[in-house]
């Protein structure tokens, strides 16, 4: 009857037994395989092309091509790619592709399924996945910043947009990826990817990446961070394809295939190697361990010398491994306690210094983070906002003042001081369950090459689940996940009939609209990042980077790292006419049209500041811009700005008590407040906090030079210079050796 469901596996009446062929390792895979997509109708077949560009396109995703630039220099296409085309330039080149091809793949597929019905397989997880979604939509609406947890923050982008994104490509490969065939596709083009990455990659690490990232990286020269911008992030991906190029080299049956994979192991476990993560070691490790496992248990054979296959096996599998052993042995000469594999190692015991100790230091944060709000957490994503008010003191010395925590690196303790112990328990217990379910369907005893590569996926999805007790979750990486719990369950769905009643086609052709609209908007969203670009950048239009910002502004009203680039771009505009007006001071002509501009420049720069502040009231960093602001005007404009520059510092230091830069401005304010002694108590706060921070010694000097206390001055300046040798601060301290010997000469000392 329309409109009922009803499962096949509910039928009536007897049925003659059905003959199956034992699961082995026939000689069937030496043949030709026949395309999965000559089974498919229109809308399946749409589904698979988008499955399998999510898959392709989303690791090799980024917007920096800048040596096409070089290459082209003077030409459109040089200026084209003369900068990225966006200011993420890898974590939201990811996200638009994945949100690209699920919009397109349900939209696809719910038309047609609304339209005229049809089958849908379920799994035993489905109604966990939609507690886990509710419960982080929820959670998003008591959190500290709606639009963070929904969007995401900037630069991860992990919020309640990406779960569903994960929840769509979950449902969409339980309903396309049925049979081994499907599976063995999706893992080849997975593969295919990973080889590209990975040996770009290692063109980092031999020191010939094309492509110019500036001239200091975030971290140690020729690590391997290839599409990924992070050696975390990186290695975090390649568990995946670390098995599941291996259980494809042992599975497959044509030489040219067998030994490309073998070669995209090699090239694989090399790169996994040269990303110096110990996350993703330990994670990987797993996962190769259970694949052997695995692979004994299904008694898949390999490694017979005396057939084709076996002397594939021992050339290019003897081939990786001698790879990975010359980088491994290669590090060991490095004196790098990063970039040398044994001294990384060991590393992990150490938690006392390095990076060991200002993560144990991140962990006590959440850790504090969690015990505040252990039911509802504070929202997915947010822990960058979280971090300040909760990190302890120690962090700031050892990690320094610029360093602010987005992500606790321990997957565990972040999603529950976000989503709580509730959503932490639903969506763990999730992952838990799936793995349960898919266990027997991996480790099948005696079933030969069929289910290796499903297994494949099963070991990835369990190292990836222990790296990430180490490592850092990004949707550009954590989607894999999805998508093996996806390989490992579809095996186990059962089929469900539906047929369509009329009035659901209304229903599909408001899903055809949605997600037009949907396209449209995930387009908007990468414009809105390239004006955001630039702004920063592009100077062109003479304007400081301002019309670009406010374009940015009006594209993604839900950013707030583009509110606050409005209101510094306005202040950068501030300043150049605040030049301009001195230039015409020194030639004697009037200045004033300037001074105009310039408070007017002034004035929206506040009221940008103030409105970014206002959308994410616990953002650290434009309490200290805006007090910067402020000081800056108390010079130029009215004295009153010093007032309003140490009312904005105080605020700043609630929201991060141990943050320094907003003390020295609170400290510049009161000194031109005349209150003397409590800017230099403020700045020696600041100076121990951060004892490699030069700006607090600088200005302890400044100010025991005002009081001339000689001796203090010179003091806090010879501090200033051994961490940071500048002529300024020389000329100052030649100045106050000047005065003091000038003062005791006249007292006769």
């Amino acid at each position: 009857m329309a409109g009922k469901k009803k499962s096949q596996d509910r039928t009536s009446g007897p049925k003659a037994p059905v003959k199956r062929a034992p699961v082995t390792d026939s000689r069937a895979a030496s043949k030709p395989p026949v395309s999965p997509m000559s089974e498919m109708d229109t809308t399946e077949k749409i589904v698979w092309i988008s499955l399998h560009l999510l898959i392709f396109l989303v690791p090799l995703a980024m917007t920096n091509a800048n040596w096409l630039g070089a290459m082209f220099k003077g030409t459109a296409l040089g200026t084209f790619w003369a900068l990225p085309l966006t200011y993420d330039q890898f974590d939201i080149a990811k996200v638009f592709i994945m949100r690209a091809c699920v919009i397109v793949g349900m939209g696809a597929w719910s038309f047609t399924f609304l339209w005229r019905g049809g089958t849908l397989r379920r799994t035993k997880i489905d109604w966990f996945i939609v507690a886990v979604l509710g419960w982080v939509l929820l959670t998003s609406f008591t959190s500290i910043s709606v639009a963070t947890a929904i969007f995401g923050k900037y630069r991860r982008f992990e919020g309640f947009l990406s779960f569903v994104t994960y929840a769509a490509t979950f449902f969409l490969a339980v309903q396309i990826v049925d049979r081994p065939s499907r599976i063995r596709s999706i893992a080849r083009t997975l593969v295919v990817s990973a080889m590209i990455v990975a040996g770009y990659g290692l063109l980092q690490y031999t020191g010939h990446d094309p492509v110019n990232w500036g001239s200091v990286l975030p971290f140690e020269a020729n690590r391997s961070f290839a599409t990924y911008g992070n050696p975390d992030l990186l290695g975090g991906f390649l568990i995946f394809p670390l098995t599941v190029s291996l259980a494809m080299a042992l599975t497959e049956r044509r030489r040219r295939w067998r030994i490309t994979y073998w070669l995209g192991f090699g090239l694989v476990v090399v790169c996994w190697v040269t990303a110096f993560t110990r996350g993703a070691w330990i994670g990987g490790s797993v996962a190769l361990v259970l694949l052997v496992i695995a692979a004994v248990v299904a008694k898949v054979p390999a490694f017979r010398p005396t057939e084709p296959t076996g002397q594939v096996d021992i050339a290019f599998g003897g081939l990786a491994a001698i790879a990975a052993a010359a980088v491994v042995g290669r590090s060991l000469t490095t004196t790098s306690e990063v970039m040398n594999v044994w001294s990384r190692l060991r590393s992990i015991f150490d938690i006392g210094s390095g990076s060991g100790k200002s993560r144990t230091e991140i962990w006590q944060a959440a850790w504090d983070a969690i015990k505040a709000r252990p039911l509802i957490g504070w929202g997915a994503d947010t822990f960058r906002l979280v971090f300040p008010k909760f990190k302890p003191a120690a962090y700031t010395a050892d990690a320094g003042y610029l360093s602010v925590a987005d992500n606790v690196h321990d997957y565990p303790l972040q999603l529950t001081s976000a989503l709580g112990v509730p959503g932490f328990l639903l969506l763990y217990g999730t992952f838990a369950y799936a793995l349960v379910l898919g266990f027997k369907n991996a480790f099948s005893r005696d079933s030969g090459a069929e289910r290796l590569v499903v297994a494949a996926f099963w070991t990835a999805a369990v190292g990836y689940i222990v790296h990430l007790m180490f490592g850092l979750s990004v949707t550009g990486t954590t989607i894999f996940l999805w998508l093996a719990l996806a390989i490992i369950l579809a095996p186990t769905a059962r089929r469900v009939e539906f047929v369509a009643p009329m009035w659901t086609q209304v229903l599909a052709t408001t899903a055809a609209a949605l997600a037009l609209v949907l396209t449209a908007l995930n387009i908007v969203y990468v414009v809105a990042d390239h004006y955001y670009l630039q702004s920063n950048f592009d100077r062109s239009a003479g304007d400081s980077g301002v019309g670009a910002a406010i374009t940015a502004i009006t594209l993604d009203p839900y950013n707030d790292m583009y509110r606050t680039q409005l209101g510094q771009a306005y202040q950068e505009q501030m300043n150049a006419y605040l030049n301009t007006a001195r230039q015409a001071q020194a030639q004697g002509q009037d200045a004033k049209a300037s001074l105009d501009q310039a408070q007017l420049a002034f004035r929206l720069s506040e009221q940008s500041m103030k409105e970014a502040i206002a959308f994410v009231p616990t953002e650290y960093d434009n309490y200290n811009f805006l007090a910067s602001l402020y000081n800056q005007a108390g010079v130029y404009f009215d004295p009153k700005y010093y007032e309003s520059a140490w009312t904005i510092a105080q605020r700043g230091m609630a929201v991060e008590p141990y943050g320094p830069a907003v003390r020295v401005q609170g400290s510049i304010a009161l000194a031109s407040l005349g209150r003397f002694d409590d800017a230099i108590a403020l700045a020696k706060k600041a100076s121990v906090m951060d004892p490699v921070y030069v700006e607090p010694y600088t200005m302890l000097g400044d100010l025991y030079r005002q009081k001339r206390m000689w001796a203090d001055s010179k003091k806090w300046y010879d501090k200033a210079l051994a961490l940071q040798p500048n002529q300024q601060t020389q000329s100052a301290l030649d100045a106050v050796e000047a005065s003091a010997s000038a003062a005791a000469s006249a007292t006769g000392k």
